[in-house]
């Protein structure tokens, strides 16, 4: 009995703290039918987990070269060829295809609502078309803006790894919704750390504050953290979860996406001081 204490006591602050979020984004407790509750399940990992021990966080000298990476060929471009809310710049994809070739990359961005529909946010392919090796990136412009940035970034940054430590992934994978799943493989974590480190400078992280593991007794404190860094990504990406138009199932979805970057950027600044 004394060992399944603690982890019914971190159960229950994880519970406050998702109705406090809820609340916060308004989604009413009569919404929450089966799709809902299934947002749900991955949010209740992500606040849970313990982003600075996470076996498949990359390495730290990988994260430093990655930091350097967003901080001198991303952010420090954004006069010329846009920041992270326009990752999609024809000059930003050209100049990072000259330095992490040799191939290609290839945008192709569009609203797509049938079949998968807005399951399907985006996904990267290699490919050779013509006489030229290309990685070709779709994202779904369906989805809310800041949401595409999230996605092109991502896949940005699987470009980005198959450079710095070979191509051993699939030829094509699908961004899916579940990013409980990032947390098991150190490709995925390293391209949506590309997003944590452009969304997030060092200074902001140390003024919302750092996270730890969510402990008993710690659920208000981490929820004021989570409500500064919405706050910041909203008035960036015009984002407000609270409009009624947004449907129940995507307003939590987009809030897990949010909290696993602002947790994953605390990571990195704690793990590998970047």
């Amino acid at each position: 009995m004394p060992s399944r204490e603690p982890a019914a006591l971190e159960t229950r602050e994880v519970d406050h703290l998702v109705s406090k979020l809820l609340a916060e984004i308004k989604v009413p407790f009569d919404s929450l039918g089966p799709r809902v509750l299934n947002q749900l399940s991955d949010l209740k990992k992500i606040l849970s987990a313990d982003y600075a021990e996470v076996p498949a966080l990359p390495s730290k000298p990988l994260l430093r070269e990655l930091a350097q990476i967003v901080e001198n060929d991303i952010n420090r471009h954004a006069s010329a060829y846009g920041g992270p809310a326009d990752l999609g710049s024809p000059q930003l994809l050209g100049y990072l295809g000259k330095i992490f070739g040799p191939r290609e990359l290839e945008l192709r961005a569009e609203p797509y609502r049938t079949g998968a529909g807005l399951a399907l946010r985006g996904f990267y392919c290699r490919a050779r078309l013509g006489d030229k090796s290309k990685f070709v990136i779709f994202v779904n412009t369906a989805h809310h803006p800041g949401a595409v940035a999230a996605t092109l970034g991502h896949e940005l940054g699987h470009y980005i790894y198959g450079s710095l430590i070979g191509e051993k992934a699939a030829h094509t994978a699908f961004m899916e919704g579940a990013f409980a799943n990032h947390l098991l493989e150190e490709d995925e974590l390293f391209a949506d750390s590309l997003v944590a480190l452009a969304a997030y400078s060092p200074e902001l992280i140390k003024k919302i504050g750092g996270l730890s593991q969510l402990r008993p007794g710690f659920s208000d404190d981490l929820f004021k953290r989570i409500k500064s860094a919405y706050d910041l990504i909203g008035r960036r990406y015009g984002l407000d979860l609270t409009k009624g138009k947004m449907a129940a199932a995507w307003r939590v979805r987009y809030l897990t996406s949010m909290a696993h970057f602002f947790k994953l950027r605390c990571a990195l600044y704690k793990s590998a001081g970047v």
